[in-house]
């Protein structure tokens, strides 16, 4: 089995517009649902990916104006997973200071089936603000994941400050039967992502965005991913490919193939990984952090 833990559903680009520049031009239109999840479940199909976690990051009014309100957002990626059950499971998304976020939140598990909700802290709050506290108690409650961009920033009007690796000690710490997804292993900040990781069994990594590194620097990526396994062992890596952004850089299909052939290209540079820790990280692991069948 194959599981994307972390895949968006629209692309920036598909969520903002320039409010400046549509007051000259009309504004671009809005993005058809139905054809978008359509062409994800399409895309998964011809490379090989069971399912994907599905994510939309909440980021306020930091990058503009949206297409659709965060929670017309939620309702329509819910309506997604329930077009495609098998394909897409559907995680909630939201910034913890919008007012009546976690009841929201818990009304998405009970009405619609999220499966566990993304927090950007890029937008501006600490993963340890107490406001994301009641969001983690109902996490928990539900049995479901909380996964975190951690690492640095990835537009100029975001903030790196809050997602340093060292910010979520406090998380796991206060919660220890959290759920907590690492999105990104952290980034350039890979090593502390490990290192605060390692200290709290309830915190896992994925490797979004670490395809085209992989590509590019194998021999840097390879002692990267080496450490992290050595440090937290396998069972604790998992696949994700922060697509659709990724497209552009590399396809779903060699996303797949270059980590199938993880084992060989190891092999060459000095490593050693093995088809099973393979297999789990594409997937297994996702499944037993969801709850789903391997």
């Amino acid at each position: 089995m194959v599981i994307d833990i972390h895949r968006h559903f629209w692309r920036g680009n598909q969520r903002y517009y320039d409010a400046q520049a549509s007051a000259e031009a009309p504004a671009p239109a809005k993005p058809d649902w139905e054809t978008t999840a359509q062409e994800h479940a399409a895309e998964m199909d011809a490379s090989g990916v069971d399912a994907s976690a599905m994510l939309i990051a909440d980021y306020g009014d930091r990058l503009g104006t949206a297409h659709f309100p965060i929670d017309q957002e939620n309702w329509i990626l819910a309506q997604a997973q329930e077009r495609h059950p098998e394909r897409i499971i559907a995680f909630y998304g939201i910034d913890p200071r919008r007012p009546g976020a976690p009841e929201k939140f818990e009304r998405a598990i009970d009405e619609w089936g999220m499966n566990g909700i993304k927090l950007h802290a890029t937008a501006g709050f600490f993963p340890h603000d107490r406001v994301c506290y009641p969001i983690y108690e109902i996490c928990i409650k539900h049995d479901v994941p909380v996964l975190h961009h951690s690492g640095e920033r990835f537009h100029p009007l975001l903030y790196s400050r809050f997602t340093h690796p060292l910010e979520f000690d406090q998380v796991a710490v206060d919660f220890p039967r959290l759920k907590m997804i690492m999105g990104h292993a952290g980034g350039q900040w890979w090593a502390d992502c490990a290192t605060i990781a390692r200290t709290h069994e309830n915190v896992v990594v994925d490797l979004a965005e670490w395809q085209s590194k992989l590509r590019d620097k194998p021999q840097e990526t390879l002692a990267a991913l080496d450490h992290m396994r050595n440090f937290l062992g396998a069972e604790r890596i998992l696949w994700g490919t922060d697509f659709p952004h990724m497209r552009q850089q590399m396809s779903l299909k060699d996303t797949v193939d270059i980590y199938r052939q993880l084992p060989a290209l190891a092999r060459e540079h000095g490593y050693r990984f093995t088809d099973s820790e393979v297999e789990a990280m594409l997937g297994g692991n996702a499944a037993r952090i969801l709850g789903r069948g391997a």
